[in-house]
């Protein structure tokens, strides 16, 4: 796999981070990006899964550790796992050379990140992560060497994003 860029997006939950992915995921493939996304699944318990009278799910209840489909040019895939690491979701996620990986999620790993923020009290305990390039708020909040836009700014948001595509001095694996 070639060198990827990635850029985490983490916050509390319902900080805005789905959506500020899916924003940056739009704009990156308008731009003409591959991009491959991971989300960590924060909500607990199991993902829900396909229709388990499919081929693919009785694969895989019946005991595969993989189980794919393909059909009109989509690839499914469950595997099991009980200890992945970012790092390994990162390798599946580099398989198409993608120009870059969006991650939702898994706070703690020590890639690029834009922070969303619900409050200023968010800060207290966000602040202590590592590679944080920008944060998003709700409100103005004082910030020492860390950017920070509004959240309903979407054109700095944009611009910023862009300014992160096109560079070549950021963090990748």
């Amino acid at each position: 796999m070639a060198t990827v860029k990635v850029l985490q997006i983490v916050g509390y939950k319902n900080s805005g981070k789905t959506t500020v992915t899916l924003q940056l995921l739009k704009l990156a493939k308008s731009r003409g990006k591959i991009i491959s996304t991971i989300k960590h699944h924060g909500h607990g318990g199991a993902l829900n899964m396909p229709d388990a009278n499919t081929d693919s799910m009785q694969h895989f209840d019946q005991g595969a550790e993989c189980s794919i489909a393909y059909g009109n040019g989509v690839i499914q895939m469950h595997q099991r796992s009980e200890d992945a690491t970012l790092e390994d979701l990162i390798a599946l996620a580099g398989h198409e050379n993608p120009d870059f990986i969006l991650v939702e999620g898994f706070k703690e790993a020590q890639y690029e990140k834009i922070v969303l923020l619900h409050s200023e009290d968010d800060w207290i305990t966000l602040q202590k992560l590592e590679h944080i390039q920008l944060v998003v708020s709700p409100k103005v909040v004082e910030l020492d060497n860390v950017r920070m836009i509004l959240q309903n700014d979407s054109k700095q948001l944009a611009n910023w994003f862009i300014n992160w595509m096109d560079g070549d001095s950021h963090e990748s694996v």
